[in-house]
């Protein structure tokens, strides 16, 4: 409920930040979604490659017919985040674990470039899930935020000790905006593995480690390498 009595405000700087918060939610919503649309595309696409190349046959039905049915259960409503990184896993490991596979001697720089991007990928995923099943409260205006330029989300969970507040939530523009560009970071990243892979590129082209972090590059001749946020 919002504080009565109600505080002096400008209703213009008011409705520009509200404007502002939920256009925000907006752009992190949809780059959670072609993050995972990365994913699901990368896993899709890799099994294509290999029923088609293993196959190399015409089974009297079109290339896009074929396709879809492997869409099928890549689309299904419970192939949400968490299984479709965990089955691109697995197709990826299978892929470059085969003998014979281009990306054989690099099975173990995969394997563990895989489970770098997935503690990223796993902050991301929980963050979204406690921010859209959330309560929010945007555009409430208080005597220390008179033009609601922060925004509050009320979101509880059960633990072994009772009810709990989620902590760490979003409260601007900024730190909302902040997850939508580590969202657009990490779709860029797995798009570049799945690169690779279609493309028999090695993963040193783009990829590095050093110590226990991996570091990417968006060209194989730049010199400036990122990091993931790593939560």
């Amino acid at each position: 409920m919002p504080d009565l009595p109600l505080p002096r405000t400008n209703p213009e700087e008011l409705e520009k930040n509200v404007k502002r918060q939920y256009e925000a939610l907006g752009r992190f919503v949809e780059a959670f979604e072609l993050m995972i649309d990365e994913v699901r595309g990368a896993c899709i696409d890799r099994i294509w490659d290999a029923v088609t190349s293993d196959a190399a046959s015409d089974y009297g039905a079109d290339r896009s017919y074929r396709k879809g049915l492997i869409e099928i259960s890549f689309h299904q409503q419970n192939m949400t985040a968490k299984p479709l990184w965990d089955t691109m896993r697995a197709i990826i490991a299978e892929i470059v674990g085969r003998e014979g596979s281009p990306h054989h001697a690099d099975y173990n720089r995969f394997k563990s470039l895989l489970g770098f991007m997935e503690k990223e990928y796993s902050f991301l995923f929980w963050k979204r899930n406690e921010l859209l099943h959330g309560t929010w409260l945007i555009g409430y205006a208080s005597n220390e935020d008179p033009h609601a330029e922060k925004f509050r989300i009320r979101k509880f969970k059960t633990t072994a000790d009772g009810l709990q507040v989620v902590e760490q939530l979003p409260q601007d523009v900024s730190e909302l905006s902040s997850l939508t560009i580590r969202c657009d970071r990490m779709r860029s990243w797995i798009a570049e593995v799945d690169w690779c892979l279609r493309k028999t590129k090695p993963l040193s082209d783009f990829f590095k480690l050093e110590g226990k972090r991996w570091f990417h590059r968006f060209l194989a001749s730049s010199e400036e390498w990122t990091t993931l946020s790593g939560k």
